[in-house]
């Protein structure tokens, strides 16, 4: 499976601002453009919401986020 532009565009802004990259859903055969959307998202709010929905790790070394949900 070739990645679209959309998506690749939308990891390198992704990792350009975090510093990491975002676990990818769990499935296989994911909607390629639905979750470039949702990492465009994350970088325009500047909140990774990958955290939660996918898992993502950041690493340690980067120490706590500005904004922090309760």
């Amino acid at each position: 499976m070739r990645i679209n532009k959309r998506l690749d565009k939308a990891m390198y802004d992704f990792i350009c601002t975090f510093e990491y990259s975002a676990n990818f859903p769990p499935t296989i055969d994911f909607d390629q453009i639905e979750y470039g959307k949702e990492l465009e998202k994350c970088v325009e709010d500047n909140f990774d919401y990958t955290i939660e929905k996918y898992g993502t790790h950041p690493p340690k070394n980067l120490g706590r986020p500005d904004v922090i949900l309760d």
